[in-house]
């Protein structure tokens, strides 16, 4: 089974638009659980939650593993913006399954190519 370059478009288009939308719905219980402890929209992110030294993997996995131990107004917010940065990675992942998958050697190593970009840039900072 064959997928069109149409639902290529489809397929990513949904990646872009659920993965926006889930950011943000998580900004705002971020948000609103921090007014509600606080009484102030005035956040102020503690050193943990900066990722100054870490790379961005490490920061995203760090943020789930919070997480676990607990959400905090903070680390809902910290997961808002993880998932507003990993949306658009996975776009140019789903790509590349894509293409790879149609056969497409051209796009395939194009889409891989951005895809290492993304992947070292993340990893540096």
């Amino acid at each position: 089974m064959r997928v069109r370059g149409r639902d290529l478009e489809t397929i990513i288009s949904y990646i872009l638009t659920i993965g926006v939308l889930v950011s943000l719905a998580v900004e705002a219980v971020g948000l609103g659980y921090y007014y509600a402890t606080t009484e102030s929209l005035q956040v102020d992110f503690t050193s943990r939650w900066q990722t100054s030294g870490n790379d961005f993997f490490a920061y995203a996995w760090g943020t789930l593993l919070s997480l676990g131990e607990g959400a905090t107004p903070l680390s809902l917010i910290a997961l808002g913006i993880v998932l507003l940065m990993v949306t658009p990675y996975l776009r140019v992942l789903a790509s590349v399954v894509y293409f790879t998958v149609e056969r497409n050697p051209k796009y395939a190593l194009i889409s891989l190519f951005v895809l290492s970009v993304l992947t070292i840039s993340l990893k540096a900072h």
